[in-house]
């Protein structure tokens, strides 16, 4: 638990930038959802040991959940219910984690959270962390700041100790090898093919057969919901193109700019550190750096002794770099001694809590504003930006104003001097980009909703969609004449797939009883054929076919039999008849790809488990 202590000290890399970024990515695209919850009123939804979920915590993963779903499949709409039973069971293995970690004094600070927030420049004003900033931001997101901040806390505890996993799990060099051996193991089998068609020439239909198999799958035969609608686009983008920007705003914008620019000294910093732990005492740790001290005055490099010495596992790569502080951001044991120390210095030993360390000024600047030559295209651009997202809501307002005041669509686009949009007929399935918003799909699919009734939505903070449904079509059952072909390829198909199953099953109990494989072939009149030397990732029989191929255990070769359907549909019975294992040299460079990657499926595997693990053995309680 080391690697959770230097996190509350402050004392991490890259890592924490990204998950950071991550988590903040994760919310852009969920406006809306925290709607849904009432906000105000945190009620208790379930108990996990000392934790509490409450309605706050489930509209936050409501919001995630979604998110992920949508990204993970674009064209579906998630039921509320399903999303709600999927977040709770996301918040129950979640909380039974946290309750472990917390239990254990694993903690991160408010101010911890804030210096990571801080290296992303959405947080920043004049270059420098701005609370008010990340608070409005939670806030047009529909969060309460507080909430949201123990959020993103949350989730960096969670993947701090999931990169404490990582970072712990290893496999030895046997392991790897035997891995590397079942990879490249070879499979021989023996097989008959047998042709669908054998099967479907057997199907039989008349006129009574389908209409009864046409009226027990009446659901399978409904056609699809169709709308159809005229609409008006407002986007912010759109309007930029008409804004002109005088040289004085820019020259204003610019002095607004140098007048306000943060000169703070900004510092450069690297360290080695040493854990204090069961194998190395606080005076051992001091005793290392002191010589790693004496071996930097002798003119030894700082980074080559970063890699021999140091157990920060996320600075090592980097030559120990904890990146730029401007006097906040690093510990007050640290900020101390900077201000003194000029670039290339070093000092220490530095004792925190856990740890010791060594560090380095590397480098010391004292920031200036760039020219105005140099900022004048981005200034223009922001305040066009500025502008238009002013235009925008002028023009939202207005088109607001105009949908309880104007009759159609058609007349509002006239008024607002804009292009209306038809649809035309259109299903679920075929939604254009423009349209394609949860709350839009269900205005526009709702079977119950009158025509011509006009609707301003917005899919964004800076695009909103005016639209007027003018026509709908239900779905309804098809009726049987018109698709009596189409009935019967899927009967015939089904019953084929049966009659094959029958076939096959029969086939491999009588294998299974001691009939030999080779008498199957010839009373049947299938030609038995052989394939040598099968691999893995062999593109001759489907994924299905070589996993069960492969899970056929060896040690019964020559009398273990499976079944598999080929790419064309025709059917497989197989014998395994023998296994090779080879022995694949690799060079250390592939070798070592290889085994991180075992190890990281290793890690998601564990990952995996002890947190089903942690939900299974909470204590979970729900109020009546």
């Amino acid at each position: 638990m080391a690697g959770m202590q230097n996190i509350r000290e402050g004392l991490t890399g890259n890592l924490t930038k990204i998950i950071v970024i991550a988590i903040i990515i994760t919310f852009v695209g969920s406006i809306g959802w925290a709607g849904f919850f009432s906000q105000g009123n945190a009620n208790i939804i379930a108990k996990i040991g000392s934790k509490q979920i409450t309605s706050t915590d489930l509209s936050f993963e409501a919001a995630s959940q979604q998110f992920l779903l949508n990204q993970r499949f674009p064209d579906q709409k998630i039921e509320d219910e399903v999303l709600m039973e999927i977040s709770i069971e996301s918040l129950i293995r979640k909380f039974g984690i946290l309750d472990f970690i917390e239990s254990n004094d694993l903690n991160l600070t408010d101010s911890f959270v804030f210096r990571e927030l801080a290296k992303d420049e959405q947080f920043q004003e004049n270059g420098r962390f701005s609370e008010q900033t990340f608070e409005a931001y939670a806030r047009s997101n529909g969060f309460i700041p507080q909430d949201y901040l123990n959020r993103i806390k949350q989730d960096l505890v969670l993947e701090f100790w999931k990169q404490s996993l990582i970072k712990s799990s290893f496999l030895s060099e046997e392991e790897v090898q035997e891995s590397l051996t079942l990879a490249e193991q070879e499979r021989d089998i023996s097989f008959i093919r047998i042709p669908a068609t054998n099967f479907s020439e057997e199907v039989e239909t008349s006129e009574t057969t389908l209409l009864d198999f046409y009226n027990e799958n009446i659901t399978e035969y409904v056609t699809e919901k169709k709308t159809r609608v005229n609409y008006l686009s407002l986007s912010a983008e759109d309007l930029k193109s008409s804004i002109d920007i005088e040289d004085s705003d820019i020259e204003e914008e610019y002095q607004r700019y140098a007048d306000e620019f943060d000169t703070t000294v900004r510092k450069s910093v690297s360290h080695i550190m040493l854990n204090i732990d069961s194998d190395k005492t606080k005076q051992e740790a001091i005793k290392v750096l002191e010589n790693t001290k004496a071996r930097l005055s002798a003119g030894e490099d700082f980074s080559a002794l970063v890699a021999e010495i140091s157990e920060d596992e996320g600075t090592k790569e980097s030559g120990g770099n904890l990146g730029v502080t401007d006097g906040t951001l690093l510990p007050p044991e640290f900020e101390e001694v900077l201000s003194d120390m000029n670039e290339g210095e070093f000092y220490g030993p530095i004792e925190l809590n856990s740890s010791v360390h060594l560090i380095k000024l590397t480098k010391r600047e004292i920031p200036t504003p760039k020219s105005i030559e140099e900022m004048q295209a981005q200034i223009k651009e922001s305040l066009i930006t500025e502008s238009a997202l002013a235009d925008y809501s002028d023009l939202l307002d207005k088109s607001s104003d105009l949908v309880f005041t104007m009759g159609s669509i058609s007349v509002i686009a006239e008024e607002l001097n804009l292009q209306s949009t038809d649809s035309g007929l259109f299903s679920i399935n075929e939604v254009t980009e423009d349209l394609n918003a949860a709350p839009i799909l269900e205005i526009i699919f709702d079977t119950n909703l009158d025509n011509n009734l006009i609707e301003l939505i917005e899919t964004s903070d800076k695009t909103a969609i005016l639209f007027e449904r003018s026509e709908f079509h239900d779905e309804k059952i098809i009726d049987f004449n018109s698709i009596k072909e189409e009935v019967s390829q899927d009967y015939k198909s089904l019953a084929t797939e049966r009659l094959a199953n029958e076939f096959v099953n029969k086939t491999l109990a009588n294998l299974n009883e001691g009939q030999d494989l080779n008498s199957v072939a010839s009373n049947s009149d299938f030609k038995l054929e052989t394939y040598k030397g099968l691999k893995r990732d062999s593109s001759l029989l489907t994924s299905q076919a070589i996993a069960s191929i492969f899970n056929l255990p060896r040690s019964k070769a020559g009398n273990v039999h499976g079944s598999s359907v080929s790419k064309n549909g025709d059917y497989l019975i197989y014998r395994l008849d023998s296994v090779e294992s080879k022995v694949t040299q690799m060079d250390a460079e592939t070798k070592k790809g290889f085994s991180d990657y075992l190890t990281d499926q290793r890690t998601l595997s564990e990952y995996s488990e002890l947190s089903f693990a942690f939900q299974e053995n909470s204590e979970v309680t729900r109020p009546n």
